[in-house]
């Protein structure tokens, strides 16, 4: 087990009650291009490091694998992930809630808790 934040586009929030939407990757709507490749910079600019790039997904890791925190920007949302390191926790619930903008908002995975 880790620990888990989504950053996800604002109108999943508000068109899904609970988080069944989750189960269905076709409700989550996908970012626009512009919200994408602000998101990818955002990363970049905190510190977060391309480790890979697939069909669908880029990979990252922070600051070379600090804290063991992986980051995945697919195109309809941003997953983080670390152990449960003090450090790792802060660093991820820090940064997403830095990218946190009136168009994107973040679900902490963990007690269900969106933040806008």
């Amino acid at each position: 087990m880790g620990y888990s934040v989504l950053l996800l586009r604002k109108e999943v929030k508000e068109r899904n009650q609970g988080l069944d939407f989750l189960e269905k990757p076709e409700s989550v709507l996908a970012f626009t291009s512009e919200q994408y490749e602000r998101l990818k910079n955002l990363l970049i600019k905190y510190g977060y490091q391309i480790e890979g790039e697939q069909e669908g997904v880029i990979t990252f890791n922070f600051q070379g694998g600090l804290d063991g925190i992986i980051v995945r920007l697919y195109p309809y949302q941003v997953a983080f992930s670390s152990g449960f390191s003090v450090e790792g926790i802060f660093e991820i619930a820090q940064t997403a809630s830095e990218m946190v903008d009136g168009e994107i908002v973040k679900l902490d995975l963990q007690v269900g808790s969106w933040e806008e």
